[in-house]
């Protein structure tokens, strides 16, 4: 009961000044360009040539999982923000 209260308050109060709004916004842009270079560099170590070490498959998979907790983490920033 005292959580839902709490949340309550915390959607009816202001999350932040627009210039710390705007900071938090081009933090989560950075987030998110950094998301799409893991990706790429995943992808890039997923469909490397198998004469390579075997373990750039697993990292592979490991950045493109990490680009995809990224990109969700910044799309709830941005739905918090809106």
């Amino acid at each position: 009961m005292v959580k839902q209260t709490s949340t309550a308050r915390r959607r009816k109060a202001p999350l932040a000044t627009p210039d710390r709004l705007d900071r938090v916004q081009n933090a989560s842009w950075e987030l998110s360009a950094i998301g799409e270079c893991l990706a790429a560099i995943g992808r890039d170590l997923e469909l490397a040539p198998s004469a390579q070490k075997p373990p750039a498959g697993g990292t592979g998979n490991a950045l493109n999982w990490l680009a995809s907790e990224i990109t969700r983490r910044c799309v709830l920033i941005d739905e918090v923000l809106s």
